[in-house]
């Protein structure tokens, strides 16, 4: 049964954006994009539900916005950091383009790898985390899943809202990775399901002529951000709400030997 908002108990933070969700159609909100953060008190947060293509101009935040969210801890979603936000409430503040500043956020949701994730998604509902990872392989295979008959509310006529066009990709892409920290890792299997990664895979399929160009081209991608010595590269897990599946929602690949933040 839905949460009634005016019984929640909303609050004001202000959020680092450290991730966002590729669109998924939603019945109740159109379409949402779950939302990664890091509030100004080091608090991992989810945000949800979060129609992004729907907002105003003025409220599209971006990877490493700092903006404000009036939140509150949805009692339906037994994970820890998950918050519903206000509608209405979403207020940009500034855009973060130094790295000292970005990893100092960045490493308050560091665990050291996926087994330390699964333990505390046991303990106390952890559902997100980042690790360091090596890259074993980048790949695509053919998409499963099928909106048109798991979402067939996506057809129908809209009285008050025009709906915009979202295309579900005929691939879904997945990478296979060690966690750096822990020498007996034997590897992970995760779905990649960050917006960004999406969307190049879309302008790289108009490009390049074909789905199957496109993939190679993120995949030749990958190699090389992953295989730059002078950086570290990172991944942002998540679990789905109603089962404990790992997938990346973000990588990271961060310079190495950052200087200390200021403050």
């Amino acid at each position: 049964m839905p949460t009634d908002p005016s019984a929640l108990e909303w609050r004001k933070e202000k959020v680092l954006i450290i991730g966002r969700a590729s669109p998924e159609p939603s019945k109740k909100h159109l379409e949402t994009v779950c939302t990664g953060g890091v509030t100004e008190n080091g608090e991992v947060v989810r945000l949800y539900p979060i129609p992004w293509r729907y907002l105003e101009e003025e409220e599209r935040y971006r990877q490493w916005t700092w903006a404000e969210f009036e939140i509150a801890k949805d009692p339906s979603d037994k994970r820890k950091e998950s918050y519903k936000v206000k509608k209405g409430s979403i207020r940009i503040l500034s855009q973060s383009e130094d790295w000292s500043e970005k990893f100092a956020f960045l490493k308050k949701a560091i665990v050291k790898d996926r087994e330390s994730l699964e333990q505390l998604y046991r303990e106390n509902w952890t559902s997100i985390g980042v690790i360091e990872i090596e890259l074993v392989k980048f790949y695509a295979q053919t998409q499963t899943k099928n909106w048109e008959e798991d979402k067939s509310y996506i057809k129908q006529f809209l009285l008050y809202e025009d709906r915009k066009p979202l295309e579900q990709l005929p691939i879904e892409m997945r990478l296979t990775f060690r966690c750096k920290n822990n020498p007996n890792c034997k590897t992970h299997d995760s779905s990649l399901i960050g917006w960004e990664y999406m969307e190049a895979f879309r302008n790289f399929r108009k490009t390049y002529g074909s789905a199957e160009n496109a993939v190679e081209v993120l995949k030749h991608a990958m190699q090389t951000k992953f295989s730059d010595a002078q950086r570290n590269a990172y991944a942002l897990m998540g679990t789905h709400r109603f089962h404990p599946i790992w997938m990346v929602a973000q990588l990271y690949f961060v310079p190495k030997n950052l200087p200390d933040r200021l403050f």
